[in-house]
């Protein structure tokens, strides 16, 4: 008798502990996929793409009926307030848990506005510190209502998902908003971020398809913007970096023929050499290299020689520009910070931490490998 009543008692409290009181519907909500930020005349203004779910994880074919994504623009004297008129103007709570990418205009990244830009977005709690974060000086909302080529899911952007397409072709590395932090507050602090443009490039049997390119970098420092680094000055980029998975090289032989070969396995190792206060870098670079196109009968050796000269250039040229920016591009010093520690704070301290042309001492490439692939080092039609 005792056990029913508690039973008894117990019984309501069942119906309570089964609601889901703090559950959101989910077709009562809006998703944000990307925004992008510019400055203009005292007022912040903020793009932001909502997408549709319709198109989302499908394996066929998309339906080119759905519109897979809507793009508006907020003002603001401050993002915050930017974006509470962006509430105001929308008809269900924006869900902020699937937010993949920021594009920043110049005007943005100028006059130290980029601490109030991550400030804001890395505050709110729903937002992810692996947010793809990109530059840029071209309008922004086109950014934003591009879909990718032969009309696939708006999930699967240049923007969105970078990583797949980095594999394949490693000119700029991908940056996250945990990397950019993480760079500005830790010796050289300048980084790269990705520069992106639009083309319109691609023709189908309706009309023009818009494309977006990396193309370069904008690079900052905690408080500055120091400029775009665009094309081929940016080339050398990629093969200081560890994570570069695939790059392709064009190089010319002495006389005056062609190739191509796609090069991997890259491991860059930077070494400071330190004679009292006066500091330079060497450059220790191996890879291997497939060879893609070529016209005449080459040797190894030849094609060794070629390849090696090119990349050498390329990281001279790159580096070059960044001096002229004053701007360490490379962060070579971060390795002097790291194995010197006491010697950079003290040329830190004496503001003698310029770079010079001559601050890269030695550039040593060894290419371990040359592939033919299917094919000799002569050519295929005699």
């Amino acid at each position: 008798m005792k056990k029913t009543i508690k039973l008894l008692y117990l019984f309501p409290l069942a119906f309570l502990l089964t609601g889901c009181w703090d559950l959101n519907e989910n077709e009562r909500m809006y998703y944000a996929l990307g925004a992008a930020i510019d400055y203009k005349e005292g007022y912040y203004e903020v793009y932001v793409q909502i997408i549709s779910f319709s198109n989302v994880a499908k394996s066929e074919q998309v339906n080119q009926d759905v519109i897979q994504s809507e793009v508006n623009s907020f003002k603001g004297v401050t993002l915050s307030e930017a974006f509470s008129n962006l509430y105001k103007a929308i008809d269900e709570e924006l869900y902020w848990g699937h937010f993949s990418f920021l594009i920043l205009s110049e005007n943005a990244l100028k006059d130290n506005r980029l601490n109030s830009v991550i400030n804001d977005i890395t505050r709110f709690i729903d937002t992810r510190y692996n947010t793809w974060v990109y530059s840029t000086d071209e309008p922004l909302s086109e950014f934003l209502t591009t879909v990718p080529l032969l009309r696939r899911s708006i999930t699967l952007t240049r923007l969105a998902d970078p990583l797949n397409s980095y594999k394949q072709q490693s000119f700029i590395e991908p940056v996250t908003v945990r990397t950019l932090i993480i760079s500005l507050n830790e010796p050289p602090k300048t980084i790269n971020i990705p520069y992106v443009r639009l083309k319109d490039d691609w023709k189908n049997q309706k009309d023009p398809s818009k494309s977006i390119e990396t193309a370069g970098i904008g690079i900052l420092t905690p408080t500055d913007f120091k400029g775009f680094v665009k094309g081929s000055d940016a080339e050398g980029l990629k093969w200081l970096s560890n994570k570069t998975i695939s790059a392709r090289v064009t190089s010319t032989l002495e006389n005056k023929n062609h190739f191509s070969t796609t090069v991997k396995n890259i491991k860059v190792k930077i070494e400071p050499i330190v004679n009292g206060n006066d500091v330079q870098f060497d450059i220790n670079l191996s890879l291997t290299a497939g060879l893609d196109n070529f016209t005449g009968n080459l040797t190894p050796e030849e094609i060794e020689k070629a390849i090696v000269k090119q990349i050498k250039k390329e990281i001279k040229d790159s580096f070059k520009v960044g001096l002229e920016k004053d701007v360490d591009i490379y962060r070579l010093t971060e390795t002097l910070y790291r194995k010197h520690v006491k010697l950079y704070k003290k040329l830190e301290k004496e503001e003698n931490l310029t770079l010079k042309e001559d601050s890269i001492r030695n550039i040593n490439i060894k290419v371990q490998e040359i592939d033919t692939g299917r094919k000799s080092f002569e050519d295929t039609i005699n």
